[in-house]
């Protein structure tokens, strides 16, 4: 309970730390979540303290932790890393100490000072979040940057006027509307500390719990370990929202176990990548870009979590089919009795790992802040696991734990200075609306049309940035159309978040799909493609959200109950049909599987109560040819057995 030498090593991603330098960065870490613990639990900060000491500690975290370049030293930070620490500290240092000066004296007159610093911070930015990301993303914000300087020479609708060197320094660095704007806001104020509160669940036990319930569940279903992954990776997803951090969770548990039990690699691999980025959008606790979402739209955290259950639900049904399905296709068993522990047993000694997410949903329905909810149930996760003596957090493990939350967060906010670049960029050339009606030029008004470009945009952009990355950029410069075109807001935004989502597991670049290969051992290009098929339907959710309103609980109950049926029971037969698999029966016949695949695209695009009963009445059909056809063959069966 008392051990502390975790304090002298930390194992990154490219880096590990041991000595002093472990240490440093431990404290720094802890340091860094009991800040926003406090900010999230009472919140008596100003607002450029809450949003500078964010990019500055996140800066400084991967500073240490992720290395310049291969030749960098692999155990501590190199002279340059120590450098840049110094720098990151007093730009932004100094941004938080001057800013209430310069937004009463010098707005519009930033003094030699401002742009020095200004110049430094953003240049610091781009840095962090290439250690982290890769180059693309911060070669998007020079683009962006570019973009504002050379306005007169850009073609068509996006040309501008131009701005000076100064003017984009002092918009980008000096006020809150860019790198230190909406975006760094959010992360800050909801999205850290729910990355503490999900440290905190795992550190007490609710991970290795929720492993066990699936388990439990699943595990002598017919390809019992790929519903294990899918189950798990849900119910890991409502405390992590990060689908990279649920593919190497329990990733490194479930695909070597679809291995064992028959799953091809790339199968499986692909399985858990999806299955971790359905976690992005599972309530109660989604994916950071959520967040976002609830900020732009003006609209609570709360409703958007309701309005996700549904889609949320259908999405793991289509996904378990899958799953099945190929189960069936190749012949595979549940796990063997020894290796299945008792559902009661599991929900006797961890029943209480659900009370935390209790706590959370509890308090937003009687209507405190997403902060305040996360706070509390960051404590009520530490008061909890003292229910067992084996998940007891004593202080060592509740340092642990801020430290877990605060290195988690290096990968998902390194991008976020670098996306306050890049939406400065865009608001401040008018980007977002002259992009909305390009969009809408380019597709002819036709809504349809409209839906697929984003889809196919936001694949691109997500191919340099992470699922929040890609919303944050579509938001502004794709949902605008959609919202134009007579979209809802929310359900705009929404279909954007999901389009953003799909990046993941779409080749060439998927990083869902390329984290779950890694772990199988599979081709990643491979590992992306099967992860597409077996999640479908999340590209067809945008349209959805277009399409059918009711699956966002949008109309009357009635509306809303039917729609979702229909739209299940089309998700079953889109599954039958990729597989070519029926649940009873195994293999079927193409000219059924032809069937299936028609009602699905009728049930799951409707235009009218024609099209559902059509697709009802074709899916009737597929299954009563699939079971005429499979008479004869299990007569054959049964003759070859007597003879």
């Amino acid at each position: 309970m008392f051990d502390f030498s975790w304090l002298f090593r930390v194992n990154g991603a490219k880096r590990s730390l041991t000595g002093v330098w472990a240490l440093v960065f431990n404290l720094t870490a802890i340091g860094f979540s009991l800040f926003y613990l406090y900010t999230s639990g009472f919140g008596l900060v100003s607002t450029q303290s809450n949003r500078g000491v964010y990019l500055m500690l996140t800066s400084v975290l991967v500073f240490l932790l992720y290395p310049a370049h291969r030749r960098s030293p692999t155990d501590r930070p190199s002279i340059v890393d120590l450098v840049l620490i110094g720098l990151t500290v007093a730009s932004i240092g100094y941004w938080i100490d001057q800013y209430v000066s310069y937004a009463i004296f010098r707005v519009s007159s930033p003094n030699q000072y401002d742009l020095v610093m200004g110049a430094i911070a953003i240049a610091l930015m781009l840095e962090t979040s290439r250690r982290v990301l890769g180059p693309i993303i911060s070669i998007l914000a020079l683009v962006f940057l570019c973009q504002l300087y050379f306005g007169p020479y850009l073609p068509g609708r996006l040309a501008h006027s131009g701005m000076s060197v100064e003017r984009i320094l002092e918009f980008t660095y000096s006020t809150q509307e860019a790198l230190f704007g909406v975006v760094t806001a959010t992360f800050a104020t909801f999205v850290f500390p729910f990355m503490i509160f999900g440290a905190f669940l795992e550190r007490s036990g609710a991970g290795a719990f929720f492993m066990d319930l699936g388990t439990a569940v699943a595990g002598r279903w017919r390809g019992g370990p790929a519903k294990i992954a899918v189950m798990t990776s849900a119910l890991f997803g409502s405390i992590s929202g990060s689908s990279v951090a649920n593919v190497v969770t329990t990733g490194s548990f479930t695909i070597p176990l679809m291995k064992r039990t028959g799953f091809r690699p790339h199968h499986a691999g692909a399985i858990e990548a999806i299955a971790s980025t359905g976690g992005q959008f599972m309530p109660p606790v989604m994916g950071a870009g959520v967040f976002i979402l609830a900020t732009l739209t003006e609209t609570s955290y709360l409703y958007i979590a309701l309005i996700n259950v549904i889609p949320a639900c259908l999405f793991f049904l289509f996904l378990l089919s899958m799953v099945d399905l190929e189960a069936v296709g190749l012949g595979l068993k549940g796990l063997p009795d020894e290796e299945i522990p008792s559902l009661s047993k599991v929900l006797a000694g961890g029943w209480h790992f659900f009370l935390p997410l209790a706590t959370v949903i509890g308090l937003l329905f009687w209507g405190y802040s997403a902060e305040f909810c996360a706070f509390w149930g960051t404590v009520a996760a530490a008061v909890l696991s003292w229910r067992n003596k084996a998940t007891r957090m004593g202080p060592s493990d509740i340092a642990q734990a801020l430290a877990g939350g605060a290195a988690s967060n290096t990968s998902a906010g390194a991008a976020i200075g670098t996306l306050g670049v890049i939406i400065g960029g865009i608001v401040l050339a008018g980007l977002g609306l002259k992009f909305s009606a390009v969009l809408i030029d380019f597709s002819g008004g036709n809504l349809f049309v409209a839906v697929l470009l984003v889809t196919l945009v936001s694949v691109v952009i997500g191919m340099g940035s992470s699922t929040t990355g890609s919303y944050i950029i579509l938001s502004v410069v794709a949902a605008p159309a959609l919202i134009q075109l007579g979209v809802p807001t929310v359900a705009a935004h929404l279909a954007v978040f999901y389009a953003a989502c799909l990046s993941n597991i779409t080749p060439p670049v998927c990083v869902s799909a390329f984290a779950g290969a890694a772990i199988a051992g599979a081709p990643p290009m491979k590992t992306g493609f099967a992860a597409l098929k077996f999640g479908a339907t999340l590209a067809l959710m945008p349209f959805t959200f277009v399409y059918v309103p009711e699956i966002l609980m949008q109309g009357d109950w009635p509306d809303i109950i039917v729609s979702s049926l229909l739209y299940a029971v089309g998700s079953v037969a889109l599954a039958i049909c990729l597989q070519g698999s029926a649940p009873i029966g195994g293999r079927i016949a193409m000219a059924p599987r032809v069937l299936f695949g028609v009602s699905a695209v009728l049930l799951l695009f409707p235009s009218s109560w024609i099209t559902d009963v059509a697709g009802l009445i074709v899916g009737l059909a597929a299954v009563l040819l699939t079971s005429a056809m499979r008479a004869p063959a299990v007569a054959s069966e049964a003759g070859s057995r007597q003879d």
